[in-house]
């Protein structure tokens, strides 16, 4: 019995099909870290970063080398000669006559090979606007690694300077017992050792921060200063092959790579085609004997192909094989930055709640500490070592929090998701 297809079954049948590779093709999603600058002042900084005005400057190169490829490499080439005639033996002596020639002539483009200057110029057009995008995508990669070294350094600069507020509180405290004689004087000695070393270290973090963000302001002007923050951590969907396949989806070294791939192959055939030599017409007008005879001929120059036009086609095919292997290797290198890119945000949200949970523990632990030592319970040492523990938990806390702000940013910015303008194609200027 056969089974009839109603044109509403088959439409549905159709509606669910494309929901469903809609599905399959649907790039992960991944929420924006909180610390990043605005949209806007990114923008304004990348649209004016020196490297992508050189790559827009490049597509008008690019646009003028294929006017000129277009117009081919023949132009129109004028002759003109001049000769004495002396002629002797005739009656009457010798005789003189003014001889002189003109012509015109050029090189004629076989078809085809019009055809596939113009696919030249395309392709080479289509790679400088690649470029563009490209160069607008490491500008941003140098600008997510700087702004989160900057912040990284700001976060410890303010982790130190809590440090220093907390032990100049104990060290008052163990003045305090000094003079009431519960303590002895040698733990004075140990609490102002524990804040001259936080201050120390907070002024080594204060010329990190400063250095970092100074770097900053040099290579991005106009961005505003990072502000230290918490902020909700990035929830992440899909597996590393998903963020795989939707940073190559429309990666811009890849299509330089393609572009140029493609250029080399329609070169390849353009020189292939060049053994079969282009002729040169001409058209010259001869007066001689002081007009006694006047010429109007046609030439016609065709050259003789030699090995050197084979080798040309030789050298053209190995560099297309050679980009082909280039194209492989480097879509291997960007798929293995991804998965580490991937794999390091995993790892750095499995590990942050145990810090912060160890670290919110630790917390308890040096209160504890403190509380003891002021009712003379344990030693004043004790209760620095446990502070230094809660203080070296929330600095790792805070590392692995930085990581995972920066290595999502990464894998956003990677699939075209975190600044929209990143991965659009670049417009001629």
């Amino acid at each position: 019995m056969k089974t009839r297809w109603k044109p509403g079954r088959i439409n549905i049948a159709a509606c669910i099909l494309i929901l469903f590779s809609a599905h399959l093709h649907a790039a992960p999603e991944l929420s924006a870290p909180t610390d990043l600058p605005p949209l806007a002042a990114v923008e304004a900084t990348l649209d004016a970063y020196p490297g992508v005005l050189a790559a827009r400057a490049r597509v008008a190169a690019a646009l003028a080398e294929s006017r000129r490829i277009n117009a081919g490499e023949y132009e129109y080439q004028a002759r003109a000669g001049y000769a004495r005639r002396r002629e002797s033996g005739n009656i009457g002596g010798t005789l003189a006559s003014n001889d002189w020639e003109i012509g015109i002539e050029r090189g004629l483009r076989l078809p085809g090979k019009a055809k596939l200057d113009a696919a030249t110029g395309a392709t080479l057009v289509a790679e400088a606007e690649e470029r563009v995008g490209e160069a607008r995508h490491e500008a941003a990669r140098d600008l997510l690694s700087i702004w989160y070294a900057a912040l990284r350094a700001k976060s410890a600069g303010l982790a130190w300077r809590d440090q220093i507020g907390v032990l100049r509180q104990q060290r008052e405290a163990v003045a305090k017992r000094i003079k009431a004689g519960d303590a002895a004087r040698m733990e004075q000695s140990l609490a102002e050792a524990a804040v001259l070393q936080a201050e120390a270290e907070a002024r080594r973090a204060e010329a990190a921060e400063a250095q970092a963000v100074a770097s900053l302001a040099a290579r991005f002007p106009g961005l505003p200063a990072p502000v230290a923050q918490s902020g909700r951590l990035p929830v992440l969907s899909g597996d590393a092959g998903e963020w795989v396949r939707a940073a190559l989806e429309h990666n811009h070294e890849l299509a330089i790579l393609q572009h140029s791939l493609e250029r080399m192959r329609v070169l390849t055939r353009r020189q292939r085609a060049e053994l079969t030599p282009d002729p040169t017409l001409g058209l010259h007008f001869a007066r001689e004997r002081d007009g006694q005879d006047n010429l109007l001929g046609v030439s016609l120059t065709l050259p003789l192909p030699g090995e050197g036009r084979r080798a040309r086609v030789n050298v053209a095919n190995e560099e297309a094989r050679a980009l082909a292997q280039i194209e492989v290797a480097t879509r291997t290198r960007i798929e293995s930055g991804i998965r580490d890119t991937h794999a390091r945000l995993q790892g750095a949200l499995s590990r942050l709640e145990a810090q912060e949970a160890m670290a919110l523990q630790l917390d308890e632990y040096a209160e504890l500490a403190w509380r003891a030592y002021r009712l003379g319970e344990t030693a004043l040492w004790e209760t620095l070592n446990a502070r230094k523990s809660a203080r070296d938990a929330h600095r790792e806390a805070m590392a692995s929090r930085l990581d995972a702000h920066e290595a999502a940013a990464l894998l956003l910015l990677d699939s075209h998701q975190l600044w929209p303008f990143v991965g659009e194609h670049a417009a001629n200027p």
